[in-house]
């Protein structure tokens, strides 16, 4: 088949205006609407934030404690960022050979259509990994900006003795979220500042918190990091409770695939992208086994952590080691760089809708689509604020919601993973883009499928021994419900209206 060209021309387009794949048998073009405004540090920025390695380990700290102690959680850090390592180079170098907006739902789409037996099935597939990443990024929104609701109850506490109740909580996380609605349909320049930002400040953070801990508090023996076992769960299983200690690590390094949301606001996308997804996750590993390590080297006592009634328990360890303006800083550091996480999230779910609706994979897709006067989809923006909310609103109603927000949040993100790189095995083919693993293509994508699928598994198994109502882990319903949802609305709806990504290109290209 022959792509041509009547006017042999785009229009004026340029290389980035147009993105065309001239190895594809069958064309998806977009007219460029997005400004490509972002370089290739500004796309690491904006995987580095999202993933919010300070603010994620510590808001999961005293669950990886109860589940295993320091220990498990080392362990269970290194053991998840290695799979993660195999899972961020496996959808980089999909992102390099499709560096469209669309990310994981684009990418499932083209790589089932240039398969013969997935050609009939990319359309559903495409359309149910869409939805599902798009929800499992709104529950994400969910738990990242009620830990900035939990910072701020924390600095309440300490400062005032103020006892917030989990309906002010409540409120203050629906806040947060407008107030990151807002920032998103400004301009894509805050944005970027905001990532780039966060960056130096998480890092300017942690060397002032390693410094700190490592002058300032006295330390634990080293014996003790390394071998203490502490099990809350119930369980006796070693291995079991390992498996349940894990949630930290995988909760606080997924996220890198955000990169592939902004390709078409990128600058050289088809390298770029891969490029920040893969140094985020190892920038990530890095940074998040240091913090642990100089926060486990500087607990003074973990009993006082692990019953702490703080909202934010890790601040328990501060506050021992090193008195009340320490705390106070490394609150406001946390609560700044989950800030920007979930402003940045807003960034990646917004745009997930948008290119769904551009697609026509949406009711109202007219109006999804639309873009502002700073060309950015407010529109998208507000109805994923307003779904956001209703994973919010919740909240109040058990002491163990936001542990199962977080479960549900990993494994809804793991399982819109596991689909792409079951695609990717099943389509593989002698197409590469400019970033590939060669022969390592196919053994990577193995090790990050296996993870995946196991992770979607593993963090739906109850959390706590003996099993109640109050503190059952409602996660793996979540994500039964979510899956049931989206196939039942491709059902009544999306089968009969969206067909895969359309083209936006308004000129006359014919297929022959």
């Amino acid at each position: 088949m022959s792509l041509i060209n009547q006017n042999n021309n785009n229009y004026g387009a340029t290389r980035e205006d147009l993105i065309i794949n001239s190895n594809c048998k069958k064309q998806t073009e977009y007219k460029q609407e997005l400004q490509r405004r972002l370089s290739t540090f500004a796309t690491f920025g904006l995987a580095f934030t999202n993933i919010g390695i300070l603010s994620n380990t510590s808001a999961t700290f005293q669950t990886v404690l109860q589940r295993g102690g320091p220990m498990t959680m080392l362990l269970s850090w290194n053991i998840v960022a290695i799979f993660m390592t195999c899972v961020a180079l496996s959808l980089a170098e999909i992102c390099s050979l499709y560096p469209m907006s669309g990310g994981l739902y684009y990418w499932v789409y083209e790589l089932l259509s240039k398969h013969p037996k997935g050609k009939s099935k990319a359309s559903f597939a495409a359309f149910i990994t869409g939805w599902t990443y798009y929800f499992a990024n709104i529950i994400t929104i969910g738990a990242t900006n009620v830990t900035v609701a939990l910072s701020i109850s924390t600095i309440l506490k300490l400062m005032f003795s103020l006892t917030l109740s989990k309906m002010d909580l409540m409120y203050i996380t629906l806040g947060i979220t407008l107030l990151h609605g807002y920032i998103n349909v400004r301009d894509i320049n805050i944005l970027s500042f905001l990532n780039q930002c966060s960056v130096v400040w998480s890092c300017i953070g942690l060397l002032v918190i390693m410094i700190s801990l490592s002058y300032l508090a006295p330390h634990q023996k080293a014996s003790w990091v390394f071998t203490c076992y502490e099990n809350q769960t119930g369980f006796e299983s070693p291995i079991y409770v390992l498996i349940l200690g894990m949630i930290g690590a995988a909760y606080s390094l997924f996220g890198c695939e955000c990169a592939a949301s902004v390709n078409e606001e990128t600058k050289d996308a088809d390298t770029s992208s891969s490029i920040a997804m893969v140094s985020s996750i190892i920038v990530s590993w890095i940074i998040g086994l240091a913090f642990l390590i100089i926060l486990l080297f500087s607990i003074q006592d973990i009993d006082p952590i692990l019953d702490s009634t703080l909202s934010m328990p890790v601040a328990q360890l501060f506050f021992d080691a090193l008195g009340f303006g320490g705390t106070m800083g490394f609150l406001i550091l946390m609560a700044v760089c989950q800030f920007c996480t979930g402003a940045t999230t807003i960034t990646i779910a917004s745009r997930q809708i948008y290119v769904l609706a551009r697609d026509e994979a949406t009711p109202m897709s007219s109006h999804l689509k639309l873009l502002n006067n700073s060309q950015l989809p407010e529109n998208a923006v507000w109805v994923t604020i307003i779904l956001t909310s209703f994973v919010i609103l919740p909240f109040p109603l058990s002491e163990h919601l936001f542990e199962t927000i977080i479960s549900a949040a990993t494994i809804t993100i793991h399982f819109s993973y596991a689909i792409v790189l079951l695609c990717r095995l099943h389509a593989t083919g002698s197409r590469k883009g400019k970033f590939n693993l060669g022969k390592w293509s196919v053994p990577v994508t193995m090790i990050g499928l296996f993870w995946t699928a196991f992770a979607v598994f593993a963090f739906a198994l109850p959390t706590t021994w003996p099993i109640t109502n109050d503190n059952a882990n409602y996660a793996g319903l979540g994500l039964f419900v979510v899956i049931l949802i989206i196939t039942l609305f491709w059902l009544g709806w999306g089968k009969h209206n969206y067909l895969g990504p359309k083209s936006t290109i308004e000129n006359n290209i014919l297929f022959g």
